[in-house]
């Protein structure tokens, strides 16, 4: 084994992306790696924008808003009119969105084999997707519960929790900026040939970051772009978004097997049984 000309230090020899390296360990070799399972965590992001969009987005009235501007009585009346299909639309998308934070999770697998072991941007990444989820399902249960109770709620009332939901989905903007941020520089960092996520979609993570900062002007304005049903507002800032969601998520399928062919060939030029499912 080489030893450092200093010190005199055992050095070990190089070992592959993968194996357990880890100090105690009875014998290095690669670590059980669940490509099934991380590749089904990658589609999560196609399953949640999918839904989101048609239940939250069509089935629920969001694509577009309802109008910012109205006052609480016809606030109420367009719940009355459409208590069944924002309960059905609310309840789905209450459920599906737990599949954004799962997303995550294989993201910041994938983003671990670009940064290493000083992976501060993964667990960004991993804690952005997370409470993401939280503040859009809550939005949801506001919605859901408005729906509900419609026929028991005064329209001062339903007003209140119609604009609740939307400063809450809106203006927690910034953890998911944190989330696309990290991403994207660690991407932007990948040294391979065909790196696993291409620059355009990074580049695509910045637009939508910086699309997402004019949100904080929907509690003054009820109508022009910047309203939450505004040229801007919604139709830049939220689809800038619904475009970058599914294609970061097509790439991160695509690395997932491009990551198991890479350790692969790793552990057998080193001779050990390749563990994979």
């Amino acid at each position: 084994m080489a030893t450092d000309a200093d010190t005199g230090a055992a050095q070990s020899p190089p070992t592959p992306a993968g194996w357990d390296t880890r100090p105690g360990a009875v014998k290095a070799g690669p670590l059980a790696m669940d490509y099934r399972t991380w590749k089904m965590l990658g589609y999560c992001g196609l399953i949640f924008m999918a839904t989101f969009i048609v239940f939250w987005g069509i089935l629920a009235g969001n694509i577009p808003p309802f109008s910012p501007n109205a006052d609480p009585m016809q606030v109420k009346q367009h719940y009355l009119d459409h208590a069944l299909s924002i309960e059905i639309g609310m309840s789905v998308c209450l459920t599906v969105t737990s599949f954004y934070m799962a997303w995550g999770c294989a993201i910041s697998q994938v983003m671990r084999r670009i940064e290493g072991q000083n992976s501060f941007l993964s667990n960004l990444e991993m804690m952005g997707a997370t409470i993401t989820a939280a503040p859009i399902m809550t939005a949801c249960a506001i919605w859901l519960t408005a729906a509900h109770e419609v026929s028991n709620l005064s329209p001062e009332t339903m007003h209140m929790l119609y604009w609740f939901g939307w400063l809450l989905i809106d203006l927690a903007y910034m953890v998911t900026s944190f989330q696309i941020a990290a991403i994207s520089i660690v991407f932007m960092r990948d040294k391979r040939e065909k790196p696993l996520v291409p620059s355009w979609v990074c580049w695509w993570g910045w637009v939508t970051f910086a699309s997402f900062f004019p949100v904080c002007l929907i509690p003054f304005v009820t109508t022009g772009p910047f309203a939450f049903n505004g040229s801007f507002t919604f139709w830049i800032a939220f689809f800038t978004w619904f475009i970058w969601c599914p294609s970061l998520s097509y790439y991160v399928i695509k690395a997932v097997d491009r990551l198991k062919a890479e350790d692969a060939a790793a552990e057998s030029g080193f001779g050990q049984p390749v563990t994979t499912h």
